[in-house]
């Protein structure tokens, strides 16, 4: 924990001092962090979500064979 302590003490200094440009460019990388997170983080309850439901028997698994079928069913139509 001392070393993220003095990462981030280390890093508000360097934002204290930098210029605009450069603290612009800073806060989108972390916007951008964020975001990607997030979308992590929904895809992670999602997957969760599905295997709970395949597990509960909510849902059927199919087969590689199965699948192709019914793309390319769906792919004529």
């Amino acid at each position: 924990m001392a070393a993220t302590s003095d990462i981030r003490t280390r890093a508000k200094k360097s934002i204290d001092k930098a210029d605009d440009t450069t603290v612009k460019m800073i806060l989108a990388m972390l916007e951008v962090h964020e975001h990607e997170v997030k979308e992590e983080t929904a895809y992670e309850r999602e997957m969760l979500r599905r295997i709970d439901d395949y597990e509960q028997g909510k849902i059927t698994p199919l087969s590689l064979d199965e699948l192709e079928t019914r793309v390319r069913a769906s792919h004529k139509k």
